[in-house]
């Protein structure tokens, strides 16, 4: 049973001079234990980083440490540390089968002979297997979440074995709570612990001369995993330090490897095959990352390897699988451990433009004393041997059955206060003429395409949610795809609506004959007048801020060029919505076309005129699918999209729609490539 538990704040150290003997001794009353750690695998990555310190210091504390896992490149550290690496047979992130029973009985008698007091998992593989023997055994289980990467459902049906959960960040903690109904009351916020007696200010010359940059070129060091988000990371900082090689002779180390290394590869190869040497530099993943940040001038990362960064007194630029944060300072450090310096959380999305700009302007700066400050905020809050006390203090509540939820609490330093001058006299207020319209000169023109054919019922619906939109000003095109019903009365009470509505105008185009969906749309794609074409189908609606929260995405994000919106599923009852599941993000949109699916509500989508420049309007040969191909075909233009995450369309269920000619197209499609393949 869960057991109860009151909230408690995780005190800091507030020392922090380095060579300080400040690390806590365990407590002479409480007896050592014996702890197993499973660990699936031991890569080169932040998980296996994480527990390597934690276990270590743990170790130091007298306790006994013993790692279950199928080993990999850590092995060797594991080991040098003291610690006794067990090897277990994990060979998929879900065993089964033989695998399964061969772990469950490994497991089982490692806790019986050496009396485990308390299992603790990393990774979902050493979960399944640790629930089991938990319950079997009646050994207390600990979980420590690393991110949001683990399979949901799989994660849902397990975490309830556990006695308390360890999150290493708030938004992996929000993560818990809402995906899978955890309470708070047994849920911890622990961060990573980062040994700050290793990563501490120092030089490496070694590490520039074997990557042949001189000690007056400006470095930037990149250190992540080649995968997920993160590599458009990487390809957003390739793309700007290629630029600005031509302005400084900036050089880019990227420090990592993963499955998209093929691709980041080529990519570089390209770039210094242009530049006639190499400017971006290739180390792979090291074991240990220390002079890798402290040759750097500027280090990108995200999560530790921003902490580790930062440690050793180096500017940061905190990007990572979730987006992008920007150059890290005392006054928004706090607010960077909230979306944990963008690994599971973002401020924006990246852009070489961003890169560009951040990188610029602390090549600029230089070594100032925020790095010092900055280390200090690291060493008061994320101090390895601080973090091991906290979970050591929190495996003695669970053993005891009396678990104090602990939450870190951390704080950036006190923004700088600049002198203001004194306040000028107050003008007289002007007030605008009766008549004046309102101004709309920073804003571009949006042309919003409706199709319609016979939808009567719904369009006046539909107009009631554009002309509600708070984003002005606004070009609306209905195309009257040669309808049979009321539309045109429809139309005539909205045209009369539009003259009164201030910064929207209304065009009615009823075509000569009925052309089908794609013409439709093609013809007022080319009609539209504005800079952002927004698509709108006629039986949906639209949220009030749709509109306003896409341009505004467009403009701060200058490298995309289309962006759609999460959506809900109505049919009679509007207030009786469903969640929809087929939008993707990131970079997970490019995977889910070329792999022949479709992600984005092509309903929602607002994208830059060039994008009709280049690409023309829809192929009407894929009827039911033109929407699909256009998406597709705008990606292998290279065209960036992406999905806002917020519900801000809302899409009519009802018996005529074109989406399931969509899905009949797609299952044929699908038939036919099974037919030739087995042929």
């Amino acid at each position: 049973m869960r057991q109860a538990a009151r909230h408690h704040m995780l005190k800091d150290k507030t020392d922090t001079e380095e060579d300080s003997n400040m690390d806590p001794s365990p407590d002479s009353e409480n007896r050592s234990l014996n702890i197993l750690m499973l660990v699936d695998s031991l890569g080169i990555g932040g998980t296996e980083t994480h527990v390597l310190g934690i276990a270590s210091a743990l170790l130091g504390r007298k306790h006994k440490i013993i790692i279950g896992t199928s080993g990999g490149p850590m092995t060797a550290r594991y080991q040098q540390a003291g610690l006794e690496v067990v090897h277990m047979p994990f060979q998929t992130d879900n065993p089964l089968y033989t695998n399964y029973t061969a772990l469950l009985s490994q497991t089982r008698e490692l806790v019986r002979e050496r009396s485990i007091d308390l299992i603790h998992a990393h990774q979902i593989a050493g979960l399944k297997v640790a629930a089991q023997v938990s319950q079997e055994l009646l050994v207390p289980l600990v979980l420590t979440v690393h991110g949001m990467f683990y399979p949901r459902r799989r994660l849902q049906s397990l975490i309830d074995s556990c006695a308390h959960v360890i999150a290493v960040s708030p938004p992996a903690a929000a993560w818990v709570r809402r995906h899978l109904g955890y309470p708070a009351k047994q849920l911890s916020v622990i961060p990573n612990g980062i040994d700050i007696k290793h990563f501490r200010p120092g030089d490496a010359p070694d590490f520039r001369r074997e990557l042949g940059v001189a000690e007056n070129e400006p470095l930037v060091t990149l250190c992540s995993r080649i995968a997920w988000g993160k590599t458009r990371v990487i390809e957003d900082t390739m793309s700007a330090v290629e630029e600005l090689n031509g302005e400084n002779g900036v050089h880019l180390a990227l420090v990592g490897s993963g499955p998209d290394s093929p691709f980041v590869h080529a990519m570089a190869n390209m770039i210094n095959h242009r530049h006639g040497r190499d400017i971006i530099h290739f180390t792979g993943a090291l074991l240990d990352p220390v002079d890798a940040y402290r040759a750097a001038d500027v280090v990108i990362g995200t999560a530790r390897v921003a902490l580790e960064a930062m440690s050793v007194g180096k500017p940061v630029i905190a990007a990572g699988n979730s987006g992008y944060f920007g150059p890290v300072t005392p006054e928004n450090f706090a607010q960077g451990w909230e979306v944990y310096f963008g690994d599971h959380d973002f401020l924006s999305l990246p852009s070489k433009t961003q890169f560009q700009r951040d990188i610029r302007e602390l090549l600029r700066k230089g070594k100032t004393t925020e790095q010092e400050t900055l280390r200090r905020l690291v060493a008061a809050h994320f101090r390895l041997d601080t973090v091991a006390a906290a979970i050591e203090e929190l495996y003695y509540q669970v053993l005891d059955g009396q678990v104090e939820a602990k939450v870190a609490e951390i704080k950036g330093a006190a923004p700088k206060i600049q002198p203001q001058p004194a306040p000028a006299p107050a003008a007289k207020p002007q007030l605008p003429a009766a008549d004046s319209e309102p101004k709309h000169q920073d804003s571009p023109l949006v042309s919003v395409v409706i199709p319609t054919f016979n939808r009567a019922e719904f369009l006046d619906q539909c107009l009631e949610s554009v002309f509600a939109q708070t984003y002005r000003p606004l070009e609306v095109l209905v195309m009257d795809d040669h309808s049979q019903d009321q539309t045109e009365a429809v139309m005539a009470k909205w045209a009369e609506q539009a003259e009164r509505t201030q910064g929207l105008t209304l065009v009615h185009y009823r075509l000569p004959r009925n052309l089908g969906f794609a013409k439709a749309v093609t013809i007022g794609y080319m009609l539209a007048q504005g800079e952002f074409i927004a698509n709108h189908d006629s039986d949906d609606i639209s949220h009030p801020e749709r509109l306003t929260q896409q341009v505004q995405f467009l403009r701060l994000n200058p490298d995309y060029s289309l962006v759609g919106t999460n959506y809900e599923i109505f049919s009679d009852d509007f207030n009786d919505r469903k969640k929809a599941f087929l939008v993707r993000y990131d970079n997970n949109i490019v995977s889910c076309y070329r792999s022949g699916n479709h992600c984005v509500c092509f309903g929602s989508l607002v994208m830059r005129r060039q994008v009709v420049d280049r690409l023309g309007g829809l192929s009407s040969f894929l009827k039911g699918a033109e929407d699909y191909e256009y998406v597709a075909r705008a990606i292998v233009q290279g065209f960036n999209v992406q999905n806002l995450r917020t519900p801000l369309y809302y899409y009519r269920e009802h018996g005529e729609q074109r989406s399931r000619e969509f899905y009949g197209m797609r299952s044929a499609i699908s038939s036919h490539a099974r037919e030739g393949a087995g042929s």
